[in-house]
């Protein structure tokens, strides 16, 4: 295992980076995509009102996190959608904290899905984090490692559970007209394999295996007659295909000992590999 760790780290295939991850928060450790179950729940989507800047119009924002929009760095919009790309690079008012925050166009907004506007929280969530990447947003925490709010948030909230947060949310929303309609909605919630607990999406920083020049080496051979792996049915082969063509780097990290130690050792900002 050192060997190998050694080996990929000096050919640059482990790397240690900040980038957000699924964090068990009973554990208080980082978990592979692998450790994550997804399960069916009943929830909801909180159509939640943006107004926008120096207007009296507003964005109908749905969303089935509301505790989260105090991580919200900017709302996003389909460019190519026709009802909203003329908002592109005007502000919005972020419910309950009164920041401005931006009305950008990206794809990642699915005209299709919801209200077809989507509020951007980097810090919590993957798909966000992949946005803000591209659009150079802040990035801002709310939850401490135990998933209770953290001092990124109105003092009001600071301590509470995710839960907690969750249903003050809701009624502070309501006493200021903010909450436009409650939408029930069942979908696929990630939970961590070892305490079954929800797993929270946290920026931190871990070690990672870059997979893609791995994967598509296998995508290569797949294409050389004498170097395939022949599956038995056949079909699992598009299965792998399928797999190698989406993998995205791998966090291996653990904070707890669960299986062998990484072999680095820090000083200051330095970092020994061997």
């Amino acid at each position: 295992v050192r060997k190998v760790f050694v080996d990929y780290y000096n050919k640059g295939l482990i790397y240690r980076g900040e980038k957000i991850i699924n964090w068990d928060p009973a554990a208080q450790t980082a978990l592979s995509n692998e450790e994550v179950i997804y399960s069916e729940e009943k929830s909801a989507f909180y159509h939640i009102k943006y107004k926008l800047e120096n207007s009296e119009e507003y964005l109908d924002v749905a969303t089935t996190r509301p505790e989260t929009l105090f991580g919200d760095t900017a709302v996003a919009v389909n460019p190519s959608d026709e009802r909203y790309m003329h908002l592109i690079g005007k502000n919005v008012i972020l419910p309950l904290v009164n920041r401005l925050i931006p009305i950008i166009g990206d794809e990642h907004a699915d005209p299709t899905k919801a209200t077809g506007i989507v509020k951007i929280t980097p810090s919590h969530d993957p798909n966000d984090f992949e946005v803000g990447l591209r659009h150079n947003l802040e990035r801002i925490t709310i939850m401490n490692d135990d998933a209770t709010m953290n001092e990124n948030v109105p003092e009001k909230y600071q301590g509470m559970t995710r839960e907690d947060c969750r249903e003050e949310t809701i009624k502070d929303l309501k006493e200021q007209e903010l909450l436009l309609d409650i939408e029930p909605l069942v979908h696929e919630v990630g939970h961590s394999e070892r305490t079954g607990v929800m797993v929270e999406p946290m920026i931190k920083k871990q070690w990672f295996v870059k997979m893609r020049p791995l994967a598509d080496r296998v995508l290569d051979y797949q294409k050389d007659k004498n170097k395939k792996v022949n599956f038995v049915p056949s079909r699992y082969e598009k299965t792998m295909n399928h797999w190698m063509e989406i993998t995205y780097d791998w966090c291996i990290s653990r904070q707890l000992w669960w299986g062998h130690r990484i072999p680095a050792w820090y000083k200051d900002n330095e970092v020994y590999v061997g």
